[in-house]
């Protein structure tokens, strides 16, 4: 009988059909999940149940296990759970000699931008180098390769944290700087100075994936964080290194700090640091580099870390969702708009350039960053941390509306407030003060000197100026006023003083300041006045009217404490005198119960010297003023057409008056401090002349050669003999007429009509003043007559023979009549020397 034995199996248990990949992925699920339903789609998909209490753990587990394989799984929420499986990217990170190219790259663009940042002020040996591309390489390249470096690791060491393997920061090199180093360019055109275009991660952070949300949110603030901490210490660091002052040679390029960050070092750095950004320390504009790259990678824009910062957040479907990407595009459009980003061209039109193609091409794309478990979001504590950060970020960097900008005031002159003087108040002691504040301000990014002061028109008036300078005394201007060395961005205060001491109430007085501003000379008049209602000028004027010669005064100011105006002037001092000879203009009621205050007031006398120096007193209600009467005689120059001639030998010479100074015609008032040539004298031996007409302005000099000085008819003249003094010391009119000389009271001048003699019984004024001789140095005659004018009664005796003044000299001597009061002076009328001799009874 046959035994039957049974069949033995040998070999592993095996299916008899082979498994496909799909199934090898759902078997290797199930050891982790419980796998409900196969889905449709490009990427295998399954409907799932956790298969513990927490899926998320469960689907940590599921991708350590799948890595090995090359394989990840994304987990999703619909009506249950789902996990799709992608396969692992691959050959993502570049090569090593790619990643040290770039950075070679880069150190070279930064070395050029340094050099360019630190071109317009370094100190003599350099900031750390006197060699001034290893001064660039440690002061600006060397921080800024090393900052990137420590953020590129921090940035690996908080992914590998979270299992992700990251890349390193590859700085993209701005080649473009090369063309404004080599100056190809100028230097006004660089917009974009930093040396580096962007900072990005190689391999792309959205390209890696990410277990969740928490893990893509931390690493993307890593590098900010890292940049903006370690800018903004760099920044305010050189802010303290950088040294009061370094010239600039060129117009400054300046890094501006953000606000925030400003507001807070105002604290702890010096009054003017912000200042010294124009020749700021190297570390400033590699700290502002980084705090700038710092705030921009925050920005919520795809691709960026602030648009992972985003999605971390807020998850991948309200992030990239439309409403959300439009309200970034029209906040960053807005904000722009309000802090004028676009008033000027700038780096923001570069950044914009950048940022709105990644908003409009990515802003919707779901697809990146890939998110292995993106429905266990944050935690609050995470949440609050993140968002925490991201404002502080936010707002500390804050930029302002233009980080970098080229001071294009760099060299602008200083400028000034010289204002009127403050009206004059009484003091304690009996004196009036006026104490005016002058300012100088240098708006320029070089140091410049100054000085100021200022001249009366009348000194010894009464008025006196003083200046209060509070340490600005370095310079000044004829050993008068204030003057220092003004460093940038500076305004130097200091104060002008005006004393009035005289015993009767202060007049308006002119002044002119005049200020030297780094070597060039400037005039301003202005008018100091005391504080009363109404107050006069500090000086009468004559201005002849037909027969009559008026005496003027300009009066200023408004009735307020009284509302009637009363004016009268001093008493003749002439006794027994019958004729009235000086009257107001307007008769009485000129004079008293005024409601308005008139621009000037007048009197009215009937020749040029009967107005006694007690008249020059004016009252005006109950102050009593007593401004300077006007010379006896008006100044005339009569010129005929062939001019003046000056005689080097034997003849007449420039004569009284004219000894020296500067003559100029027609200037509002002296040339300060001008250096001013003779009038060119001819080498063939021909005649030297002088035409005004052609050449203004001249010095009086006492030369070996003949001068003929042409002056136009109706040309206003005048001498200046002080070099920073605007007041001419001679003023007068030149008018055609005969070329005379007259020796009076000891002195020959040209001005032969400023003699004049005032008798009062018989006796003149002052010894010989009632004689003088006229020279004729031309070869005619010049018609000669007497006018004859006063009360009737005695009349002046002389020895005028009644012929025209011949050629050579001719003397006159007067004898005054024993009237109480007698006066001589000489005109130039229709062609003819005029002799007036009055007497009044």
């Amino acid at each position: 009988m046959d035994e039957s034995t049974p069949d033995i199996e040998t070999g592993l248990p095996h299916h008899k059909k082979a498994w496909s990949q799909h199934d090898l992925l759902a078997s290797t699920l199930s050891e982790y999940v419980d796998v409900l339903q196969k889905n449709g789609g490009r990427w295998p998909s399954w409907q799932i149940a956790p298969s513990s209490d927490d899926v998320h753990a469960d689907i940590v587990r599921l991708n350590v296990h799948l890595e090995k394989l090359g394989w990840m799984a994304k987990l999703t929420k619909d009506e249950q759970w789902v996990v799709t499986v992608f396969p692992a990217p691959e050959r993502q990170f570049p090569r090593r000699n790619t990643v040290l190219l770039f950075w070679g790259l880069s150190l070279l663009t930064l070395t050029l931008a340094g050099d360019h940042w630190m071109s317009n002020a370094r100190p003599t040996e350099g900031w750390f180098h006197s060699s001034a591309f290893i001064d660039a390489l440690l002061g600006y390249t060397l921080p800024v390769l090393s900052v990137l470096f420590v953020a590129s690791m921090v940035q690996r060491s908080v992914a590998g944290r979270y299992g992700v393997r990251s890349g390193h920061l590859m700085p993209v090199p701005d080649f473009t700087i090369a063309l404004y180093a080599l100056g190809l360019f100028p230097s006004n055109w660089l917009f974009w100075p930093f040396g580096l275009l962007l900072i990005p991660t190689m391999p792309r952070m959205d390209a890696r994936p990410w277990p969740d949300r928490a893990s893509l949110g931390y690493t993307a603030l890593s590098v900010p964080l890292v940049l903006g901490g370690t800018g903004a210490i760099m920044m305010i660091a050189g802010m303290s290194l950088t040294p009061e002052y370094l010239a600039s040679s060129t117009m400054p390029l300046i890094s501006t700090p953000p606000l925030f960050l400003s507001l807070l070092a105002e604290g702890f750095l010096s009054n003017d640091a912000f200042i010294r950004l124009l020749w700021a320390h190297p570390w400033v504009h590699a700290g502002g580099m980084l705090l700038l790259f710092a705030w921009i990678s925050i920005l919520p824009i795809p691709t960026f870390p602030g648009g992972r910062l985003l999605i971390a957040r807020m998850g991948l479907f309200d992030a990239r969702s439309s409403s959300t990407q439009t309200l970034i595009l029209v906040t960053m459009l807005f904000c722009a708009y309000v802090f004028g980003v676009f008033d000027q061209f700038s780096l923001w039109y570069l950044v914009f350039a950048l940022l709105l193609p990644l908003v409009f091409f990515f802003g919707n794309d779901l697809r990146v960053p890939l998110i292995l478990d993106e429905t266990e979001g944050l935690t609050e504590a995470d949440h609050s941390r993140m968002g925490l950060l991201v404002l502080l970020v936010f707002l500390l960097l804050l930029p302002a509306a233009q980080p970098v900008l080229h001071e294009s005031t760099w060299d602008d002159p200083l400028n000034h407030r010289l204002p009127s003087p403050e009206p004059a108040t009484l003091q304690d002691d009996g004196t009036w003060l006026s104490s005016t504040e002058v300012r100088i301000n240098n708006p320029s990014a070089l140091m410049k000197p100054y000085a100021v002061t200022a001249y009366l028109e009348t000194p010894g008036q009464g008025w006196t100026v003083t200046w209060d300078c509070d340490g600005e005394d370095t310079y000044d201007i004829d050993g008068q006023g204030c003057g220092a060395d003004l460093l940038p961005q500076r305004t130097a205060f200091f104060w002008m003083n005006l004393t009035w001491t005289g015993p009767e109430q202060p007049t308006m007085a002119n002044l002119s300041y005049v200020v030297n501003l780094d070597g060039v000379y400037e005039v301003e008049e202005v008018r100091v006045r005391p504080a009363l209602a109404v107050v006069p000028a500090g000086h009468w004027y004559d201005v002849s009217v037909g027969p009559y010669m008026h005496r003027c005064i300009e009066l200023n100011g408004t009735l307020m404490d009284s509302t009637r105006l009363n004016i009268s002037v001093g008493d003749s001092s002439i006794n027994d005198l019958q004729t009235q000879l000086v009257t107001p203009v307007g008769g009485p009621e000129a004079v008293s119960n005024l409601t308005q205050t008139p621009s000037k007031f007048c009197l009215e006398g009937l020749d040029p010297l009967v107005f006694e120096p007690s008249m020059s007193v004016l009252t005006l209600n109950n102050d009593t003023f007593a401004p300077i009467s006007p010379p006896r005689r008006t100044t005339v120059a009569h010129v005929p057409e062939g001019g003046w001639t000056i005689y080097a030998d034997d003849g007449p010479t420039w004569g009284a008056l004219l000894s020296h100074g500067v003559l100029s015609k027609d200037l509002d008032h002296c040339p300060i401090d001008a250096s001013i040539s003779t009038p060119a004298r001819p080498q063939d031996g021909s005649a030297w002349i002088w035409d005004m007409d052609v050449r203004t302005s001249g010095p009086l000099i006492q030369a070996d050669q003949n001068l003929t000085l042409l002056v136009p008819d109706g040309a206003n003249l005048t001498l200046c003999k002080e070099a920073f003094n605007p007041y001419p010391a001679l003023s007068f009119t030149a008018v055609e007429g005969p070329e005379l000389l007259i020796s009076w009271m000891n002195t020959t001048t040209r001005f032969w009509t400023t003699p004049w003699a005032v008798a009062t019984g018989g006796t003149v004024l002052n010894t010989g003043m009632n004689t003088f001789t006229l020279h004729n140095p031309s070869n005619t005659s010049i018609p000669f007559r007497l006018d004859r004018g006063g009360s009737f009664g005695e009349d002046w005796g002389h020895n005028w023979d009644g012929q025209a003044l011949a050629p050579g000299d001719t003397l006159f001597d007067l004898t005054p009549p024993s009237a109480p009061l007698a006066t001589m002076w000489l005109t130039y009328e229709s062609g003819s020397v005029v002799l007036h001799l009055s007497s009044y009874q």
